[in-house]
């Protein structure tokens, strides 16, 4: 998500129907975004997230 789409969200309410439907709609691009991408950069990205989560928890 960009910064455009983070701002937009942070001005809606928390009780406003608006935010949900906002936030369903970003993820939707989001997801897009990642399944546009191929696959090289894909992998690359799943390395990376796998690399910060065993530091995250090895202690």
């Amino acid at each position: 998500m960009d910064t455009k789409f983070i701002e937009e969200l942070r001005e809606i309410s928390r009780n406003d129907k608006r935010r949900s439907e906002f936030l369903i709609k970003g993820m939707k691009e989001t997801l897009q975004e990642r399944k546009e991408k191929n696959f090289i950069e894909r992998w690359i990205w799943r390395q990376k997230n796998k690399k910060r989560i065993e530091q995250k928890f090895k202690s």
